[in-house]
């Protein structure tokens, strides 16, 4: 099952953004985040950028996913997700992605979908200023069940060639691994994947790891 994350471009003064659950094979269902989840979430980021909701499967109520700038002087991409049952509280506050791969990100890079019976994941793809086709791209998932981001790095050299750089260096899971490749692979910036130096699978062997997005 997946999820849609929907795009907000809202401010945090006005974080009240529509948040689309979507189900595969199911109409978008708009509905906006309560204040009291949006107070929450104000705490830890100073801009969001996307949001999503979803319902856990071990508990009522909705869970609400916001993606957003982090607060600090520091910056870098944070998630942040927030239980509305009787009384809204922060589940799980992401640490700050803080790379100059991610300089540049647009809402339209990220998405998310359920991630085992209760977790989800999300993707982020960013490059540096002037360098996000064939240049330095890259491009990240994080998983709320390590409460952690696996990360890989795209860098054009002078010759033209690529490499290919994984954070962390060792442990990440094989399907993280996998999805990561996919996304190198089948990115607009990298205009000849076949010379990437890993395998890009053929279309007809990549797994159907592609997320629903509204548009």
């Amino acid at each position: 099952m997946r999820r849609t994350i929907a795009p907000s471009f809202c401010a945090m003064a006005a974080i009240m953004c529509l948040l689309l659950p979507v189900a595969k094979g199911q109409e978008p269902n708009s509905a906006p985040a309560p204040p009291s989840v949006a107070a929450l979430v104000k705490n830890y980021l100073r801009e969001v950028v996307k949001s999503a909701s979803f319902a856990p499967s071990d508990r009522g109520g909705k869970d609400f996913i916001f993606v957003g700038t982090s607060r600090g002087q520091s910056g870098g991409w944070r998630i942040v997700t927030v239980g509305s049952q009787a009384k809204p509280s922060v589940l799980q506050v992401s640490p700050a992605l803080r790379d100059p791969y991610f300089e540049i990100g647009m809402p339209s890079t990220i998405d998310a979908e359920v991630d085992g019976r209760n977790g989800y994941m999300v993707t982020l793809r960013g490059c540096m200023r002037y360098q996000c086709a064939d240049g330095r791209i890259g491009f990240a998932i994080y998983s709320s069940q390590s409460n952690r981001f696996y990360v890989s790095h795209v860098t054009t050299l002078d010759n033209g060639s690529y490499t290919v750089t994984y954070y962390p260096k060792s442990g990440i899971l094989d399907s993280y691994r996998k999805r990561l490749d996919r996304m190198m692979c089948s990115d607009n910036g990298v205009s000849r994947p076949s010379t990437l130096p890993i395998k890009c699978a053929a279309p007809s062997e990549d797994e159907s790891g592609q997320i629903e997005t509204s548009r």
